[in-house]
């Protein structure tokens, strides 16, 4: 859950505030009145209010310590990614955590090996215009990132194949979901099992998002918007996943968040123990991927709104498993019925 956000206490230049939580070392590069003035910014920035000064007090403790760790991110960085202040540097490790993880399975069938196909150096999906905007969970207490990731999925597959451009609902695969996980985080192919039994989803104007698991819609009123024939697993081995999404379209993985909870933009590559491939824990959509004088990334659509990061995207590196990217990726089958050999092109 996030910080708790009431009344306005802007006691930004009290006695308290010059004096830094216990435990707190600052870097020699930052005074306390720099890190005052940071937060200061930040609360406007963000329309940052809490309930006490006592309060505040706290989250200021705790944005200063983020400010620790975005520092020690930095400094052991291996690619261009650059750490600092975001929407989420009054937010503790365990309310991060709490808001947008989703379980791992303990395993999961992945597809054999298949032989290498050849594609492109690069491919980017949002150039052919194939993926729908940037949406927001954030701001309820809803572990949702894995219904976004496959509806945004679905999105993009539906425009790429029947070039119609969707905007699809999250909320129904929130309510109606076949297994019951709705927003205490669920896997991707929950969300797609619930659209294979539903036969199809709602657009989001009829059916929007609120951010809490309600009681299933009754909507056989409303034609269903797209549909799946199914979903499948894929090997977890990067060239074949870049392969599938210059071929195919953009897939879903799952990976560990938290080198995100800090990052404003570039190639980011941190080191292992910052990022551990075997902690994955959240959902996202990758739309592509490049080349950056020799340093190959992934194109990454989050769900937190388009003031994070990249304007709501994360480029991670690509080649060595990063945060563990290549754990768990699966994607929706949108197939034009009655069409063989359908072939699409991803733009460079």
């Amino acid at each position: 859950m996030g910080p708790g956000v009431l009344s306005p206490c802007l006691l930004l230049l009290g006695v308290w505030v010059c004096a830094l939580p216990a435990g707190s070392v600052l870097s020699p590069e930052l005074s306390k009145a720099e890190v005052t003035g940071m937060f200061k910014d930040f609360m406007i920035q963000f329309n940052r209010t809490y309930r006490s000064p006592a309060e505040q007090h706290r989250r200021f403790g705790i944005f200063t310590r983020s400010l620790l760790a975005a520092r020690r991110l930095q400094e052991t960085e291996r690619g261009t990614g650059q750490y600092g202040v975001t929407r989420f540097s009054d937010w503790t490790d365990e309310e991060f955590r709490g808001m947008f993880w989703s379980p791992p399975p303990h395993t999961m069938h992945q597809d054999p090996r298949r032989p290498r196909k050849k594609f492109p150096k690069s491919c980017d999906w949002r150039k052919a215009g194939a993926v729908t905007a940037v949406k927001d969970q954030v701001g309820q207490e809803c572990r949702s990132c894995w219904a976004f990731a496959a509806v945004a999925n679905i999105e993009s597959l539906w425009n790429i194949h029947f070039h119609q451009p969707r905007n699809l609902s999250v909320q129904e695969v929130l309510d109606c979901s076949w297994c019951g996980v709705g927003c205490n985080g669920g896997y991707v192919w929950d969300a797609f099992t619930t659209v294979l039994h539903k036969r199809g989803l709602t657009n989001e104007t009829a059916y929007p998002y609120t951010g809490r698991q309600e009681k299933c819609h009754n909507l056989n009123k409303y034609e269903p918007a797209a549909y799946i024939q199914g979903f499948q697993t894929l090997p977890g081995d990067e060239e074949e996943i870049a392969a599938h999404v210059a071929t195919e379209g953009p897939i879903t993985v799952t990976l560990n968040s938290a080198a995100m909870k800090h990052y404003k933009k570039g190639i980011s590559q941190p080191l292992v123990k910052n990022c551990s491939p075997d902690q994955v824990d959240h959902v996202v959509l990758l739309v592509g991927y490049g080349d950056v004088k020799g340093r190959q990334y992934w194109v990454i659509k989050n769900s937190w709104g388009e003031d994070w990061g990249e304007k709501g995207y994360y480029r991670l590196y690509r080649g060595r498993n990063a945060c563990g990217i290549t754990m768990f990726p699966v994607t929706a089958t949108v197939n034009r019925i009655g069409v063989l050999g359908h072939k699409v092109h991803c733009p460079p």
